[in-house]
């Protein structure tokens, strides 16, 4: 890792200025989600429900994609692709290093005295970090890079049946075991690790099937905005985007079927049915359109309304189908809204301009802000009083990046 100055290379304004409204975004929910006062569509939540907190990972995801194709082809035609190539694992083992220093404090305090060395509680402290607790953002963007490199300079044809080909493949070993494997229900693969009754989040271990969608779809909005005149760009990023969002949202209406009043589901416990991936497809008989259809996204659902925890939802705990669908049409709609602006215009937000040019270092530097400013703002706080608080947060931040975008320091892995 090292910084380093930034080269004058020509930039796509509307690229950098999504970048930056993506990390923007992270910084926002990440810090609301510690105080009661702000709505709950802002925060992270344990009920499957599509809020505007779920679609900031996602859209993050995008926007690496359409920084890592455009890197890899760059680097490739500069350098040759056995540089290129082996640049690009370095650097995404280079982010799960980064990101297994920053969060794995919880799994390493297990051992705390040399009595603790033993063979099985350092089996299940690398097991416990490898299936949850080692997936923050950084480390999944590593590891998805990794995993789609084959594919990320390839044609469109190619990545759009690897992108058909991760989501069979998640639904797939959700139905045999990744759905209890993420949430802790018996199953084989946690009796043989010793981690019963562990669950994890943003998909675990084998989430990155999941997060490889968004991420591949960024790969295909570059192309796009590469090869298209800017109106272009915009109206064929919509139509992706809002394809995505048909297929993410009725794909989510699936879910319908597991609501305990309009039909029988057999359930391991309340709100966990017995078969999450496979619908009780005979809960469609004698139902109307209406019932069918899943509570909108951004709106949370009324209390005899809340989804049940399957498969089917937009559940980002599971890094599901219809949600990896409708959140990378959400991306593409928000990417398209910004190229007339910027592209056309020339607008550039000033905040969304610092956070966009130095993401990883602006992701390190907003953790240390948050903990400081949360350490003094009780999470009890007023609306008024805890949008002080953010604004203060948001306001450290940048002005510690935008001194680091002055004199060009841009950390790069």
């Amino acid at each position: 890792m090292q910084a380093s100055s930034q080269t004058s290379t020509p930039r796509i304004i509307s690229l950098d200025q999504f970048r930056g409204y993506t990390v923007a975004g992270m910084f926002l929910v990440n810090f609301v989600g510690n105080l009661k006062s702000f709505p709950q569509v802002l925060k992270h939540h344990d009920v499957p429900w599509f809020s505007y907190a779920d679609s900031i990972m996602p859209s993050f995801m995008f926007a690496a994609g359409v920084s890592f194709r455009l890197a890899m082809l760059r680097r490739i035609a500069n350098d040759g692709p056995r540089k290129a190539y082996t640049h690009a694992v370095l650097r995404g083992l280079g982010l799960v290093l980064v990101s297994l220093l920053m969060y794995t404090r919880e799994d390493i305090d297990q051992i705390k005295h040399w009595a603790d060395m033993t063979p099985e509680t350092v089996a299940k402290t690398i097991g416990t970090t490898l299936k949850a607790n080692l997936w923050e953002t950084l480390a999944i963007i590593g590891v998805v890079q990794i995993l789609i490199l084959p594919v990320v300079t390839r044609s469109v044809r190619v990545r759009s049946l690897t992108i058909l080909a991760f989501l069979a493949f998640h639904v797939v070993i959700s139905y045999f075991f990744n759905f209890a494997f993420v949430y802790g229900l018996p199953n084989g693969l946690d009796t043989w690790l010793g981690l019963t009754g562990k669950s994890a989040w943003d998909g675990g271990f084998f989430g990155v099937f999941g997060w490889a969608i968004p991420m591949l779809f960024g790969t295909l909005a570059y192309d796009v905005v590469i090869a298209n005149t800017p109106w272009g760009s915009t109206a064929k990023l919509f139509g992706l985007g809002a394809v995505l969002l048909a297929l993410g949202y009725g794909a989510s209406c699936v879910g319908t079927l597991y609501n305990p009043d309009r039909g029988t589901v057999e359930m391991l416990r309340p709100g966990m049915p017995a078969s999450p991936v496979l619908p009780p497809f005979a809960n469609m008989k004698d139902r109307s359109l209406e019932s069918l259809l899943a509570t909108p996204p951004f709106l949370e659902p009324a209390k005899d309304a809340v989804p049940a925890h399957c498969y089917w939802a937009m559940n980002k705990k599971m890094v599901s189908l219809p949600f990896t669908l409708f959140a990378s049409g959400f991306a593409f709609v928000v990417l398209a809204l910004f190229i007339p602006p910027c592209d056309i215009g020339g607008v550039q937000i000033g905040i969304f301009r610092t956070f966009g040019l130095n993401p990883l270092l602006a992701y390190i530097v907003h953790h240390a802000v948050e903990e400081m400013v949360l350490t003094v703002w009780p999470e009890d706080s007023p609306l008024w009083f805890g949008s002080v608080g953010l604004a203060l947060f948001l306001t450290i931040t940048y002005v510690i990046m935008r001194y680091f975008e002055r004199h060009k320091i841009y950390l790069r892995l």
